[in-house]
């Protein structure tokens, strides 16, 4: 009777223990497969808004996509794709990249080439210009800001520079893979506006090639085309302003240590108004 009663609780105990291991074997599973579960979440990152640098590649892809090369026989400037209608897409860039030229052609983010519907079309009295072409191909398109930036506020300034960094020879033969994106700061927003609509300075460096480039702020909107490089020579008189008169010397100094474009909001405006009228 008692080895009876000793093996039963011997017996019981094996179940009891048993059970509990697959207890314990299911809750560590568990614990594992929640543990996967919450280490491998992330907070969501809002599309082209950057917290911090870990995020620019969504810029990068952003202005890489919508940023083409104008290309002419000895010389290449840069654009923004603004608007498709249809087949037909429209690109902001500067007049003086398209002004004296008549054998001008588009290069598209993919490497096809395009030429232009019709001539350029110089926008008011800015150094800004309409230019177009046709594809069945789908493109990005820009989105453009409605208000101007701050002062101190992060931006990027995205174009083709003309010649590689060694300057011997030009980066026409590598079509868009001299791509370039620059990060820096709006440095300066004058009172009063340089001629042609420069009105905005910056602290990204830029080269020759990148004239008519977009400038994008870090939630991916265009606030103004790149137009102007640093370190011109003031005796030219290219940082008067546009009613004549002259920085004080500590603006001057300012001017001189940035880059130049024309607000995105003078081209719509400009453009709002020929609407209405």
């Amino acid at each position: 009777m008692k080895q009876k009663i000793l093996q039963n609780a011997v017996w019981s105990l094996l179940k009891n223990y048993r059970w509990g291991l697959k207890v314990l074997l299911i809750a560590l599973l568990l614990g594992i497969s929640l543990g996967s579960t919450q280490s491998g979440q992330t907070e969501a990152v809002p599309s082209y808004v950057l917290p911090d640098e870990t995020y620019s590649q969504d810029i990068y892809d952003l202005a890489q996509s919508t940023t083409v090369r104008i290309v002419q026989d000895n010389a290449a400037g840069t654009g923004v794709i603004i608007n498709q209608q249809g087949q037909t897409y429209t690109i902001l860039t500067n007049w003086h990249v398209v002004a004296t030229s008549n054998s001008i052609q588009v290069l598209a983010a993919d490497g096809q080439i395009y030429p232009l519907l019709q001539p350029p079309q110089q926008v008011g009295n800015l150094d800004l210009a309409i230019v177009q072409f046709q594809s069945p191909n789908n493109y990005q398109v820009a989105t453009l800001a409605t208000s101007n930036p701050e002062v101190g506020e992060k931006i990027y300034a995205a174009g083709f520079p003309l010649y590689k960094q060694d300057g011997s020879t030009d980066t026409i033969a590598l079509g868009v893979e001299a791509f370039r994106l620059t990060q820096g700061e709006v440095s300066l927003i004058p009172p009063k506006s340089l001629p042609e609509g420069y009105h905005l300075g910056y602290t990204n460096d830029t080269e020759i090639g990148m004239s008519g480039g977009p400038i994008f702020n870090a939630k991916g909107f265009v606030i103004g085309v790149h137009g102007r490089g640093k370190y011109r020579d003031p005796d030219f008189g290219v940082y008067t302003f546009e009613d004549g008169s002259e920085p004080s010397p500590e603006m001057l100094e300012t001017m001189i240590n940035s880059s130049w474009g024309i607000p995105i909001t003078s081209y719509l405006q400009l453009t709002s108004q020929a609407a209405q009228n």
